[in-house]
């Protein structure tokens, strides 16, 4: 059955379902939560981490079923050489990068058994910032007619200045991880919020308990009457421009949040109530950074 798609950012639902770490139960967690709400797909040509083909078998099934194609948002990513497992890089390694980028993006595109990705991300820097233009001439030739928009994965600021600088089709998206040791992207997030790039976080569950902990999450937690994890994921979409990453294997959880996403987000008078809490939500990530800073 066709679920109705949620409530989204400025590009794409605000929340995508990541299928990192899933292995051979790809298929059958990423079909699931397109059947609980979700309507964005993240993977990447990255057998170390990801199984594209089943997550290409889930996406499939969803339209069989009758999800649009339009309503949903399927993103992947290439990796460069030197971050894939030596034995498991999925193109020639032996080519120019110009090579490998059009071999990865081939496969990606047979695995999800689509005639386009809605966005491909360069899922971390090569190790020589040259070689990050290079790829990205490369990205940029796909678009608009196989891959709608382009982004960075694992990036740090003068990187992404350096490609945005560089680039013809600019990234539109930065996927980072969301926590303490990177000072919650301050300034990757200033940088995307002045470039109208869509912040995209994840790492947040397990690798924030302070913030987890922390009386402002946990009041909206009681407000919403919903899991800490979820009200922390709200906090975070309040803060504007931003997307997150929800790798759940639990089909309530599935459920669950999409429900309140859409439910809080379309909701005028609630963001409104929340404001005051998402302001104290600000100030306790810029104190958290701070201290990360100074030690």
């Amino acid at each position: 059955m066709s679920r109705a798609p949620p409530a989204e950012s400025g590009l794409g639902p605000l929340m995508i379902y990541g299928t990192a770490w899933k292995e051979n139960k790809t298929e059958e967690l990423t079909e699931s939560a397109m059947e609980h709400g979700f309507s964005g797909v993240d993977t990447a040509n990255y057998p170390t981490a990801y199984n594209e083909p089943l997550a290409g078998k889930a996406i499939a099934a969803a339209l069989r079923r009758g999800l649009k194609r339009e309503h949903l948002f399927i993103q992947s990513k290439f990796t460069p050489v030197w971050a894939h497992d030596k034995d498991r890089i999925p193109f020639n390694p032996d080519q120019d990068i110009e090579g490998q980028v059009r071999e990865s993006i081939a496969q990606t595109l047979k695995h999800l058994e689509v005639g386009y990705v809605d966005a491909l991300l360069l899922h971390v820097p090569f190790e020589k910032d040259d070689d990050n233009i290079t790829a990205w001439k490369v990205f940029e030739t796909f678009v608009p007619e196989r891959i709608r928009y382009l982004g960075v994965s694992n990036i740090h600021l003068p990187q992404l200045q350096s490609i945005y600088a560089a680039a013809t089709v600019k990234p539109v998206i930065v996927q980072n991880r969301f926590y303490k040791e990177t000072s919650f992207d301050l300034d990757v997030r200033t940088f995307c919020a002045d470039h109208c790039i869509t912040y995209q976080a994840f790492w947040m569950l397990a690798h924030n308990p302070k913030v987890l902990e922390s009386a402002v999450v946990s009041s909206v937690a009681d407000k919403l009457q919903v899991e800490k994890g979820l009200a922390f994921y709200v906090l975070i979409l309040c803060l504007g421009n931003t997307q997150v990453l929800n790798g759940t294997t639990k089909t309530e959880r599935m459920a669950k949040d999409t429900e309140t996403i859409k439910l809080v987000f379309e909701d005028a008078v609630l963001l409104k109530e929340l404001e005051p809490s998402v302001a104290d939500f600000k100030k306790l990530l810029w104190e958290l950074a701070s201290k990360n800073n100074q030690r």
